[in-house]
């Protein structure tokens, strides 16, 4: 199987939304049906107790030329058994993890994240991700699907459900959320993506919307960055942080690793 570099390629997630029906946020529970063991899943799960570069291959990018001019990778660490991502200031900064495997068929997946965002801070986005693309060397525009949590200078923060099909995006109505402490979470069942959430202490999930036409092999990533892909300038007197924890699959009907 060829490398994939999926986690390089999302999120042009900028200014102009294109809105998707079906917004309004449900309770939902959600079965994979023939999934893989618990017992083969457990593999995969992540407490990032260490980084596991087994499962996860890191780094990111910028979008543009501007942007790779003043651009440098987000410092990435493990403190206290969870995986923190910390951009850097003066410029265009990002960093995230990317699966060195993919995922066929249906799915359900998840990663517990925190994240404060600044109140006050001007010139810069604050942007945190988890996303699948999928996969295929003749793909040039992959699909993808993308839980978002942003904050925009001068705006309140929000969370959003995305879906790229041919480079366009297809934006959920975003839902005022301040700082996110909880769970996000993506489920693939036949030819349908859905994006939900749970904050700490919830105990239903809240489902943001339903994507059709998905259904080739995906890789999983999630990210933190300064900035989105419209930014042509920066400030970033501030650096933003971010931690992950607990990432699992929870159902997979297959799962395919890396060639060597």
């Amino acid at each position: 199987m060829r490398k994939i570099n999926g986690w390089t390629i999302v999120i042009f997630l900028a200014a102009s939304l294109v809105s998707f029906p079906g917004s309004a946020t449900e309770k939902i529970s959600l079965k994979i049906e023939k999934s893989l063991p618990q017992n083969k899943l457990a593999y995969y799960n992540d407490s990032f107790d260490k980084l596991r570069e087994d499962l996860w291959e890191k780094g990111s990018t910028a979008h543009t030329k501007e942007q790779m001019s003043n651009f440098t990778l987000a410092n990435m660490s493990i403190e206290k058994g969870e995986l923190k991502l910390e951009t850097k200031t003066g410029g265009f900064s990002r960093n995230g993890l990317g699966s060195k495997y993919t995922l066929r068929g249906d799915f359900d997946i998840q990663v517990d994240c925190h994240i404060d965002f600044l109140k006050t801070e001007r010139g810069m986005d604050q942007k945190l991700d988890f996303y699948v693309t999928e996969k295929g060397k003749e793909l040039k525009k992959p699909k993808a699907a993308v839980i978002l949590l942003l904050k925009r200078p001068n705006r309140n923060a929000v969370i959003n459900s995305v879906y790229l099909e041919k480079g366009r995006p297809l934006f959920q109505k975003p839902h005022p959320i301040g700082n996110f402490h909880g769970t996000l979470r993506i489920v693939r069942t036949g030819n349908e993506i859905s994006t939900l959430y749970k904050k700490e202490g919830e105990l239903g999930w809240e489902k943001m919307g339903t994507f059709p036409g998905m259904t080739g092999e995906v890789t999983v990533g999630f990210s933190l960055s300064n900035f989105i892909v419209r930014r042509t300038s920066i400030q970033a007197e501030s650096s933003i942080s971010a931690t992950f924890d607990n990432f699992r699959i929870s159902a997979a009907q297959e799962i395919m690793e890396e060639e060597i």
